[in-house]
């Protein structure tokens, strides 16, 4: 089946919110490493970001492969799933910029970008043309052979 315009717009959104997540970290990459530094349990730790930053990014190659190119399922309710969390980031952020708590005002507003794209990606999956490239809603009987 040729991909369907709701799952290429998927690739887009999904891509997007990684790719600004990911210079997010970069950016805020020495405040993350001094959290984790204040931590007694994490402190001769120098491994441990590095570590769950490509945890991180293997998780979403590999979500992203098995929805654009395999259509599971499975994949694209874990996206949905992850995409419920970053609406929770939003809500988060929100009360943090609120109440002045928030560390770096650009971290937290480039954070909300990148959930917003990452929400949106969530939503190209429930689109007519992409529930037919998971298999979704088709009736049992067009599905089954003629006799």
């Amino acid at each position: 089946m040729i991909k369907p315009p709701s799952i290429a717009r998927f690739e887009q959104f999904y891509w997007g919110s990684l790719v600004i997540g990911w210079i997010n970290s970069a950016l805020n990459w020495k405040t993350s490493q001094a959290a984790l530094d204040a931590n007694p349990l994490l402190a001769n730790a120098r491994w441990f970001l590095p570590a769950m930053t490509l945890v991180g990014v293997l998780i979403a190659v590999a979500l992203w492969f098995f929805i654009a190119r395999k259509a599971s399922v499975v994949a694209k309710w874990i996206q949905v799933v992850f995409a419920a969390f970053g609406a929770f980031g939003i809500l988060s952020a929100v009360y943090l910029i609120a109440t002045g708590k928030a560390p770096s005002v650009l971290a937290v507003v480039i954070g909300v970008a990148a959930n917003i794209l990452y929400i949106t990606a969530a939503t190209m999956l429930f689109r007519p043309d992409a529930k037919e490239w998971f298999g979704e809603g088709r009736d049992i009987e067009e599905d089954a052979p003629l006799v």
